[in-house]
């Protein structure tokens, strides 16, 4: 056996070119094993394992991947991420607050954070992590979607109609999705 950690990687890379995603995982494991401190492997693994809902391993390469970078917004962005599919929201929100304070231009941050709030019931603070998601990404249909979900939620029917016609610019499938959302919630009050 190759004992050598850029062996591994490529051999992964290969894996991962031929959709070979578990092989290619066990590749990323063999280089952990020889180098402990490659945050980039242990970010791999910690997608791979999300992805697979195996979300107690995919904390944990997060974690260790933050050890060694912990100014990392991307990393702590996939925390929160993972932190939020295990429904542990609050925590998930401290996560996006470090990943925000690091890199203020991380969209997803404050899109996942919005998220979390809106579990928590925290409208007013989502309506505004939404605001700077769509701001910071226009064209993200993503933001604006749960942006208008939650003006809708609020009653303002002026900025849901503002975010249908911005959706209406790029993305008819969101735009369709928000107004029979908006449209059917309105038919249940009346």
């Amino acid at each position: 056996m190759i004992n050598n950690a850029h062996w591994h990687r490529f051999r992964a890379n290969v894996l991962l070119f031929f959709n070979r995603r578990a092989q290619a995982m066990e590749a990323l494991e063999a280089v952990l094993a020889i180098d402990d401190a490659d945050a980039a492997t242990k970010n791999t693994l910690g997608v791979y394992y999300g992805e697979t809902g195996n979300f107690a391993f995919a904390e944990k390469h997060f974690r260790s991947a933050l050890r060694n970078e912990p100014d990392n917004a991307n990393t702590l962005f996939n925390l929160g991420f993972i932190q939020q599919k295990q429904n542990a929201h609050t925590e998930a929100i401290s996560t996006f607050d470090a990943a925000i304070g690091i890199n203020p231009g991380l969209d997803r941050a404050w899109f996942g954070r919005g998220m979390s709030r809106v579990a928590l019931g925290h409208q007013d603070q989502a309506i505004r992590d939404f605001e700077q998601a769509a701001k910071l990404q226009p064209m993200n249909p993503h933001a604006l979607l749960e942006l208008g979900m939650q003006y809708h939620a609020a009653n303002n029917p002026a900025k849901v109609a503002e975010v249908i016609r911005k959706l209406r610019e790029f993305d008819p499938k969101a735009t369709k999705q928000l107004m029979q959302a908006t449209q059917t919630t309105m038919e249940a009050k009346n």
